[in-house]
């Protein structure tokens, strides 16, 4: 077996809606620009480096958006990379059905894609290599194929590509495609198997063969659960022994961070709070999200405008999300021999004859009440 390289990345989402992200229109049309950049960098990284095999483990795009714009340029990048072989598993958002790019589009030879929901191989003998994999023919697949999958042959280097969701370690919120375990991977003779559709960069663990299982995570982080730097896998194989590295690919990187106002009184200490976490957490190509929580100074005017204007270029954008609530003193307030004071006196008699969900509401309305008669905004919460 000679010395080869591969790319395994999976999830890129071209031409993906940003519409209930809260982004700005602009920014939407600026990251889905970038996912296709990002793309392309991976495709560049490839030919520079002259890999043998590049995996493409589904959702490769959004099959209801895509354009044939994207199409002619994934022929374009794929031809680009001849004479490496690309091999496609088609997901849940890019299933090999009726309409799809896959099946009514013609492509470069150098390509293959996985049409059916049964394993297929094909071997690259050049390389001493198999390549096995599966497709999604629909969008939904509970099906567990890779109980079907065959012990494979001793005699070439063997891939497994797929796209699917491992039962053991399920995210939050994330949907289940061709759900399998690691044990029916393991005793099949897997030297690497190459997984798509969860968007964190995972090794599964395997305590039956050892053999590795890799999702490598989204190239371009699309929301705010997929935050931080993204990449894909680099894979090398010399003398039948293996070595996996993630490459850093993202553009414009997602991030959250949480700043508790709980000790401030000017507008100007939040904005220090921000950029003091700049070095660590974010630069001029992040996408942010500012989380301000803790009971803050009532003095203090939080104004989303402004305070973007005072950060204008420290990121890419900001997201706020205020979680503060005003840090009255209701004992002090209810002294005061004003409306206001009436009016949480007579609150707080409420409130601490409540109990339950119903005190949460008594103090919901009391602070909303207060907000309103000291000429504040009022905050629903």
């Amino acid at each position: 077996m000679q010395p080869f390289q591969f790319i395994h990345t999976s999830d890129v989402h071209l031409d993906a809606s940003f519409s209930g992200s809260g982004f700005p229109s602009s920014l939407g049309d600026r990251k889905r620009e970038a996912i296709r950049g990002t793309f392309r960098r991976i495709m560049d990284d490839g030919r520079r480096e002259g890999v043998g095999l590049v995996l493409i483990a589904g959702d490769l795009f959004e099959a209801e958006r895509v354009t044939p714009d994207t199409v002619e340029f994934l022929r374009r990048q794929f031809k680009g990379l001849h004479p490496a072989r690309v091999f496609i598993a088609p997901g849940n958002h890019d299933p090999y059905m009726p309409g799809s790019p896959y099946r009514e589009e013609s492509w470069p030879d150098n390509v293959h894609i996985f049409k059916a929901e049964e394993f297929q191989s094909i071997e690259i003998r050049e390389l001493g290599v198999r390549v096995t994999g599966f497709g999604f023919e629909r969008p939904h697949l509970e099906d567990r194929f890779f109980r079907k999958l065959p012990v494979l042959p001793g005699d070439y280097f063997n891939i497994v590509l797929s796209h699917g969701s491992n039962l053991g370690r399920i995210p939050s919120g994330k949907s289940k495609h061709g759900p399998f375990t690691v044990d029916e991977i393991a005793g099949k003779n897997v030297q690497y198997c190459a997984l798509g559709h969860y968007h964190q960069q995972q090794l599964l663990p395997n305590p039956h063969d050892g053999t590795p299982a890799w999702y490598p995570g989204i190239p371009e982080g699309r929301g705010w659960d997929e935050t931080g730097p993204c990449g894909y896998l680099s894979g090398k194989v010399v003398g039948g022994n293996l070595s996996v590295e993630n490459r850093i690919c993202s553009q414009y990187p997602l991030n959250v961070i949480t700043v508790d106002c709980g000790t401030f009184s000017t507008r100007e200490q939040v904005l220090d709070a921000v950029v003091s976490r700049r070095e660590e957490h974010f630069d001029s190509n992040t996408i942010l999200r500012v989380q301000l929580v803790g009971a803050l100074d009532p003095r203090v005017h939080l104004s989303a405008p402004e305070l973007d204007e005072r950060l204008s270029g420290q990121a890419l954008y900001i997201q706020w999300d205020d979680r503060t609530h005003p840090a009255w003193d209701f004992g002090s307030l209810a002294g005061e021999r004003t409306l206001r004071g009436k009016f949480v006196q007579s609150m707080n008699e409420r409130i601490g004859r409540a109990a339950g969900e119903e005190k949460i509401r008594l103090e919901r309305a009391r602070l909303y009440g207060v907000q309103a008669l000291s000429g504040h905004e009022v905050r629903l919460r």
